[in-house]
Protein backbone atom coordinates (compact mmCIF):
# COMPACT_ATOMS: atom_id res chain seq x y z
CA UNK A 1 0.00 0.00 0.00
CA UNK A 2 1.42 3.37 -1.03
CA UNK A 3 2.29 5.88 1.66
CA UNK A 4 -0.07 8.81 2.06
CA UNK A 5 1.36 12.26 1.42
CA UNK A 6 0.05 14.85 3.85
CA UNK A 7 0.68 18.45 2.89
CA UNK A 8 0.30 21.02 5.67
CA UNK A 9 0.35 24.71 4.78
CA UNK A 10 1.16 26.68 7.91
CA UNK A 11 3.68 26.27 10.71
CA UNK A 12 1.44 27.69 13.45
CA UNK A 13 -0.49 26.03 16.25
CA UNK A 14 -3.18 24.61 13.94
CA UNK A 15 -0.63 23.12 11.54
CA UNK A 16 1.53 21.61 14.28
CA UNK A 17 -1.47 20.15 16.10
CA UNK A 18 -2.47 18.45 12.85
CA UNK A 19 1.05 17.12 12.28
CA UNK A 20 1.17 15.55 15.73
CA UNK A 21 -2.28 13.99 15.33
CA UNK A 22 -1.34 12.55 11.92
CA UNK A 23 1.96 11.08 13.04
CA UNK A 24 0.31 9.45 16.06
CA UNK A 25 -1.97 7.52 13.71
CA UNK A 26 0.20 7.12 10.63
CA UNK A 27 3.84 6.29 11.34
CA UNK A 28 4.76 5.76 7.71
CA UNK A 29 3.06 8.61 5.85
CA UNK A 30 5.00 11.47 4.29
CA UNK A 31 4.34 14.80 6.03
CA UNK A 32 5.37 18.00 4.25
CA UNK A 33 5.05 21.24 6.21
CA UNK A 34 5.16 24.57 4.36
CA UNK A 35 5.95 27.73 6.32
CA UNK A 36 6.61 31.26 5.10
CA UNK A 37 8.72 32.65 7.96
CA UNK A 38 11.60 30.19 7.75
CA UNK A 39 11.82 29.66 11.53
CA UNK A 40 10.40 27.06 13.94
CA UNK A 41 7.04 27.57 15.61
CA UNK A 42 6.98 30.32 18.27
CA UNK A 43 4.41 31.50 20.80
CA UNK A 44 2.71 34.33 18.95
CA UNK A 45 0.55 35.11 21.99
CA UNK A 46 3.71 35.88 24.00
CA UNK A 47 5.26 38.39 21.59
CA UNK A 48 4.38 41.29 23.90
CA UNK A 49 6.36 39.61 26.71
CA UNK A 50 9.31 39.21 24.34
CA UNK A 51 9.13 42.90 23.44
CA UNK A 52 9.19 43.86 27.13
CA UNK A 53 12.17 41.59 27.76
CA UNK A 54 10.27 39.21 30.05
CA UNK A 55 10.95 36.37 27.59
CA UNK A 56 14.16 35.49 25.74
CA UNK A 57 14.37 34.18 22.17
CA UNK A 58 14.72 30.64 23.51
CA UNK A 59 11.66 31.03 25.74
CA UNK A 60 9.54 32.36 22.87
CA UNK A 61 10.49 29.48 20.57
CA UNK A 62 7.87 26.75 20.90
CA UNK A 63 9.52 23.94 18.93
CA UNK A 64 13.17 23.02 18.39
CA UNK A 65 14.56 21.63 15.12
CA UNK A 66 14.69 18.27 16.87
CA UNK A 67 10.90 18.21 17.12
CA UNK A 68 10.53 18.31 13.34
CA UNK A 69 13.25 15.68 12.90
CA UNK A 70 11.69 13.33 15.45
CA UNK A 71 8.34 13.39 13.63
CA UNK A 72 10.08 13.05 10.24
CA UNK A 73 8.58 16.25 8.90
CA UNK A 74 9.88 17.56 5.59
CA UNK A 75 10.03 21.34 5.95
CA UNK A 76 9.57 23.67 3.00
CA UNK A 77 9.91 27.46 3.14
CA UNK A 78 7.93 29.44 0.59
CA UNK A 79 4.81 31.39 -0.27
CA UNK A 80 1.79 29.72 -1.83
CA UNK A 81 0.66 31.02 -5.22
CA UNK A 82 -2.40 28.82 -5.69
CA UNK A 83 -3.93 25.42 -5.00
CA UNK A 84 -5.17 23.15 -7.78
CA UNK A 85 -7.49 20.71 -6.01
CA UNK A 86 -8.36 18.88 -9.26
CA UNK A 87 -4.70 18.02 -9.85
CA UNK A 88 -4.03 17.71 -6.09
CA UNK A 89 -1.13 20.13 -6.29
CA UNK A 90 0.02 23.20 -4.39
CA UNK A 91 1.95 25.75 -6.46
CA UNK A 92 4.55 27.97 -4.78
CA UNK A 93 5.47 31.45 -5.96
CA UNK A 94 8.97 30.27 -6.89
CA UNK A 95 7.54 27.83 -9.44
CA UNK A 96 7.68 24.63 -7.41
CA UNK A 97 4.63 22.34 -7.36
CA UNK A 98 3.99 19.90 -4.52
CA UNK A 99 1.58 16.97 -4.84
CA UNK A 100 -0.63 15.75 -2.01
CA UNK A 101 -3.12 13.06 -1.07
CA UNK A 102 -4.52 15.00 1.91
CA UNK A 103 -4.17 18.78 2.28
CA UNK A 104 -4.55 21.05 5.29
CA UNK A 105 -4.75 24.82 4.84
CA UNK A 106 -3.65 26.45 8.10
CA UNK A 107 -2.32 29.73 6.74
CA UNK A 108 -3.48 31.90 9.63
CA UNK A 109 -4.26 35.58 9.23
CA UNK A 110 -2.56 38.85 8.36
CA UNK A 111 -2.53 42.09 10.31
CA UNK A 112 -4.91 44.73 9.03
CA UNK A 113 -3.28 47.92 7.80
CA UNK A 114 -5.10 51.23 7.49
CA UNK A 115 -3.26 54.04 5.68
CA UNK A 116 -3.01 57.28 7.62
CA UNK A 117 -2.48 60.57 5.83
CA UNK A 118 1.05 61.83 6.46
CA UNK A 119 2.34 58.58 8.02
CA UNK A 120 5.19 57.25 5.92
CA UNK A 121 5.91 54.05 7.87
CA UNK A 122 3.21 51.81 9.31
CA UNK A 123 4.25 49.36 12.01
CA UNK A 124 1.92 46.46 12.80
CA UNK A 125 1.95 43.86 15.57
CA UNK A 126 1.43 40.30 14.39
CA UNK A 127 4.64 38.32 13.73
CA UNK A 128 8.03 37.97 15.38
CA UNK A 129 9.47 40.09 12.59
CA UNK A 130 6.95 42.83 13.47
CA UNK A 131 7.93 42.57 17.13
CA UNK A 132 11.61 42.93 16.26
CA UNK A 133 10.88 46.15 14.37
CA UNK A 134 8.86 47.52 17.30
CA UNK A 135 11.54 46.68 19.87
CA UNK A 136 14.23 48.19 17.66
CA UNK A 137 12.31 51.47 17.45
CA UNK A 138 11.61 51.54 21.20
CA UNK A 139 15.28 52.23 21.94
CA UNK A 140 14.77 55.98 21.54
CA UNK A 141 11.08 56.12 22.36
CA UNK A 142 9.38 57.94 25.20
CA UNK A 143 5.91 58.24 23.65
CA UNK A 144 4.04 55.34 22.06
CA UNK A 145 0.71 55.64 20.27
CA UNK A 146 -1.23 52.41 19.69
CA UNK A 147 -4.01 52.53 17.12
CA UNK A 148 -6.43 49.77 18.09
CA UNK A 149 -7.58 48.84 21.57
CA UNK A 150 -8.41 45.18 21.01
CA UNK A 151 -6.60 42.32 22.70
CA UNK A 152 -3.35 42.81 20.74
CA UNK A 153 -3.33 46.55 21.35
CA UNK A 154 -3.86 46.05 25.08
CA UNK A 155 -1.15 43.38 25.25
CA UNK A 156 1.29 45.77 23.58
CA UNK A 157 0.28 48.61 25.90
CA UNK A 158 0.94 46.34 28.88
CA UNK A 159 4.37 45.42 27.57
CA UNK A 160 5.32 49.05 27.00
CA UNK A 161 4.09 49.99 30.47
CA UNK A 162 6.23 47.26 32.06
CA UNK A 163 9.22 48.58 30.08
CA UNK A 164 8.75 52.02 31.59
CA UNK A 165 7.72 53.88 28.42
CA UNK A 166 6.81 57.32 29.75
CA UNK A 167 3.68 58.07 27.76
CA UNK A 168 1.30 55.58 26.11
CA UNK A 169 -1.99 56.19 24.36
CA UNK A 170 -4.60 53.88 22.84
CA UNK A 171 -6.96 55.07 20.12
CA UNK A 172 -10.01 52.85 19.65
CA UNK A 173 -12.62 53.33 16.92
CA UNK A 174 -15.46 51.70 18.89
CA UNK A 175 -16.83 52.78 22.24
CA UNK A 176 -14.66 50.56 24.45
CA UNK A 177 -11.44 48.58 24.49
CA UNK A 178 -10.89 44.84 24.70
CA UNK A 179 -13.34 43.52 22.13
CA UNK A 180 -14.32 40.87 21.25
CA UNK A 181 -13.43 39.21 24.56
CA UNK A 182 -14.67 42.09 26.69
CA UNK A 183 -17.98 43.87 26.51
CA UNK A 184 -18.64 47.48 27.53
CA UNK A 185 -18.95 46.74 31.26
CA UNK A 186 -15.80 44.66 31.49
CA UNK A 187 -13.90 47.22 29.40
CA UNK A 188 -15.01 50.03 31.73
CA UNK A 189 -13.71 48.02 34.70
CA UNK A 190 -10.33 47.48 33.00
CA UNK A 191 -10.03 51.14 32.03
CA UNK A 192 -11.04 52.48 35.45
CA UNK A 193 -9.00 50.09 37.57
CA UNK A 194 -5.88 49.63 35.44
CA UNK A 195 -5.40 51.73 32.30
CA UNK A 196 -6.22 55.15 33.71
CA UNK A 197 -4.37 54.65 37.05
CA UNK A 198 -1.28 53.58 35.07
CA UNK A 199 -1.35 56.81 33.07
CA UNK A 200 -2.53 55.28 29.79
CA UNK A 201 -4.47 57.78 27.67
CA UNK A 202 -7.53 56.08 26.18
CA UNK A 203 -9.43 57.66 23.28
CA UNK A 204 -12.63 55.81 22.30
CA UNK A 205 -15.05 56.56 19.46
CA UNK A 206 -11.99 58.05 17.79
CA UNK A 207 -9.33 57.42 15.17
CA UNK A 208 -6.18 59.01 13.76
CA UNK A 209 -7.23 61.27 10.90
CA UNK A 210 -3.76 62.42 9.86
CA UNK A 211 -0.18 62.77 11.05
CA UNK A 212 2.00 65.87 10.81
CA UNK A 213 5.58 65.15 11.79
CA UNK A 214 5.36 63.38 15.16
CA UNK A 215 1.88 64.67 15.97
CA UNK A 216 -1.26 62.60 15.48
CA UNK A 217 -4.43 64.56 14.76
CA UNK A 218 -7.45 62.59 15.93
CA UNK A 219 -10.87 62.66 14.34
CA UNK A 220 -12.21 64.25 17.54
CA UNK A 221 -9.87 67.24 17.08
CA UNK A 222 -7.47 66.24 19.84
CA UNK A 223 -3.74 65.83 19.19
CA UNK A 224 -1.13 63.47 20.64
CA UNK A 225 2.63 63.63 20.10
CA UNK A 226 4.42 60.32 19.59
CA UNK A 227 7.80 58.76 18.87
CA UNK A 228 6.40 55.46 17.61
CA UNK A 229 2.97 54.61 16.20
CA UNK A 230 1.83 50.98 15.95
CA UNK A 231 -1.37 49.73 14.36
CA UNK A 232 -3.08 46.81 16.09
CA UNK A 233 -6.40 46.98 14.28
CA UNK A 234 -7.35 43.35 13.97
CA UNK A 235 -6.60 40.55 11.55
CA UNK A 236 -8.03 39.17 8.32
CA UNK A 237 -8.02 35.43 7.48
CA UNK A 238 -5.31 34.62 4.93
CA UNK A 239 -5.60 31.81 2.42
CA UNK A 240 -4.25 31.07 -1.08
CA UNK A 241 -6.21 31.24 -4.30
CA UNK A 242 -8.14 27.98 -4.57
CA UNK A 243 -10.75 27.67 -7.32
CA UNK A 244 -14.00 26.20 -6.04
CA UNK A 245 -13.21 26.64 -2.35
CA UNK A 246 -16.17 27.91 -0.32
CA UNK A 247 -15.17 30.99 1.64
CA UNK A 248 -16.71 33.92 3.48
CA UNK A 249 -14.32 36.04 5.49
CA UNK A 250 -12.42 32.80 6.04
CA UNK A 251 -12.44 29.25 4.69
CA UNK A 252 -15.71 27.61 5.65
CA UNK A 253 -15.30 24.27 7.41
CA UNK A 254 -17.67 21.75 8.94
CA UNK A 255 -17.39 20.12 12.37
CA UNK A 256 -14.81 17.69 10.97
CA UNK A 257 -12.67 20.60 9.69
CA UNK A 258 -13.37 19.58 6.10
CA UNK A 259 -13.85 22.13 3.36
CA UNK A 260 -16.21 21.61 0.41
CA UNK A 261 -13.32 20.25 -1.69
CA UNK A 262 -12.35 16.55 -1.53
CA UNK A 263 -9.46 15.74 0.85
CA UNK A 264 -8.92 19.42 1.59
CA UNK A 265 -9.14 20.46 5.24
CA UNK A 266 -8.61 23.78 6.97
CA UNK A 267 -7.91 24.89 10.54
CA UNK A 268 -6.95 27.93 12.56
CA UNK A 269 -7.24 31.68 12.00
CA UNK A 270 -7.90 31.25 8.28
CA UNK A 271 -11.24 29.50 8.91
CA UNK A 272 -14.78 30.24 9.91
CA UNK A 273 -17.34 27.92 11.45
CA UNK A 274 -21.09 28.00 11.89
CA UNK A 275 -22.42 29.08 15.26
CA UNK A 276 -25.99 28.81 16.60
CA UNK A 277 -28.36 31.42 15.22
CA UNK A 278 -29.20 34.33 17.46
CA UNK A 279 -32.79 34.88 18.52
CA UNK A 280 -34.88 35.96 15.55
CA UNK A 281 -32.28 34.95 12.95
CA UNK A 282 -33.37 32.53 10.25
CA UNK A 283 -29.98 30.93 9.60
CA UNK A 284 -26.90 30.01 11.57
CA UNK A 285 -24.12 32.58 11.33
CA UNK A 286 -20.51 32.07 10.31
CA UNK A 287 -17.84 33.17 12.77
CA UNK A 288 -14.10 33.46 12.16
CA UNK A 289 -11.72 31.51 14.38
CA UNK A 290 -9.67 33.75 16.65
CA UNK A 291 -8.85 31.87 19.86
CA UNK A 292 -5.54 30.00 20.21
CA UNK A 293 -7.22 27.00 21.85
CA UNK A 294 -9.76 26.72 19.01
CA UNK A 295 -6.90 26.74 16.48
CA UNK A 296 -5.26 23.85 18.34
CA UNK A 297 -8.52 21.89 18.55
CA UNK A 298 -9.26 22.37 14.86
CA UNK A 299 -5.74 21.30 13.90
CA UNK A 300 -6.01 18.15 16.00
CA UNK A 301 -9.43 17.20 14.61
CA UNK A 302 -8.28 17.89 11.03
CA UNK A 303 -5.15 15.80 11.50
CA UNK A 304 -7.03 12.87 12.99
CA UNK A 305 -9.54 12.87 10.15
CA UNK A 306 -6.84 13.20 7.50
CA UNK A 307 -5.25 10.07 8.96
CA UNK A 308 -8.48 8.09 8.80
CA UNK A 309 -10.38 8.84 12.00
CA UNK A 310 -13.95 10.11 12.12
CA UNK A 311 -14.19 12.81 14.77
CA UNK A 312 -15.74 16.23 15.16
CA UNK A 313 -15.01 19.40 17.08
CA UNK A 314 -16.28 19.30 20.67
CA UNK A 315 -19.35 21.41 21.38
CA UNK A 316 -18.22 23.53 24.31
CA UNK A 317 -19.19 26.94 25.69
CA UNK A 318 -16.92 29.87 24.97
CA UNK A 319 -14.01 30.00 27.41
CA UNK A 320 -10.72 31.77 27.16
CA UNK A 321 -7.82 32.85 29.34
CA UNK A 322 -5.85 35.83 28.14
CA UNK A 323 -3.51 38.50 29.41
CA UNK A 324 -5.45 41.66 28.67
CA UNK A 325 -3.21 44.65 29.31
CA UNK A 326 -1.40 43.35 32.44
CA UNK A 327 -4.31 41.35 33.86
CA UNK A 328 -4.83 37.61 33.48
CA UNK A 329 -8.55 37.31 32.80
CA UNK A 330 -10.64 34.20 32.36
CA UNK A 331 -13.65 34.99 30.22
CA UNK A 332 -16.64 32.74 29.73
CA UNK A 333 -20.22 32.78 28.54
CA UNK A 334 -21.12 29.93 30.88
CA UNK A 335 -19.43 30.66 34.19
CA UNK A 336 -20.80 29.61 37.55
CA UNK A 337 -22.37 32.73 39.02
CA UNK A 338 -21.02 31.90 42.49
CA UNK A 339 -17.43 31.91 41.24
CA UNK A 340 -17.47 34.88 38.89
CA UNK A 341 -18.02 38.60 38.69
CA UNK A 342 -20.53 40.03 36.24
CA UNK A 343 -18.88 42.90 34.39
CA UNK A 344 -21.60 43.98 32.02
CA UNK A 345 -22.74 40.61 30.68
CA UNK A 346 -19.42 38.83 30.07
CA UNK A 347 -18.39 37.02 33.22
CA UNK A 348 -14.85 37.42 34.52
CA UNK A 349 -13.94 34.40 36.62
Amino acid sequence: MAETTYLIIGNGMAGLSAVQAIRKRDRAGCIILIGDEGIPYYYRASLSEWISGDLTDAMLTGRTPGFYDALRIEQVTGHIARIDSDARQVHLEDGRALAYDKLLIATGARANVFPVEGLEEILVFRTWADARQIRKRLGCCGRALIVGGGILGLELAGALHRMGIERIAIVQRSGFVGGPLLDAGAAAWLTTHHLTPDGIDVFVHDTVARVEGQTAHLQSGQTWDFDILVEAVGITPLFPETPGLEVGRGIRIDASCRTNLPDVYAAGDCTETQVPATEGAADRAWQTTRIWLDCAKQGKVAGRNMAGDACTLPAQPFYNASVIYTCLLYTSDAADEEDSVDLGGRRII
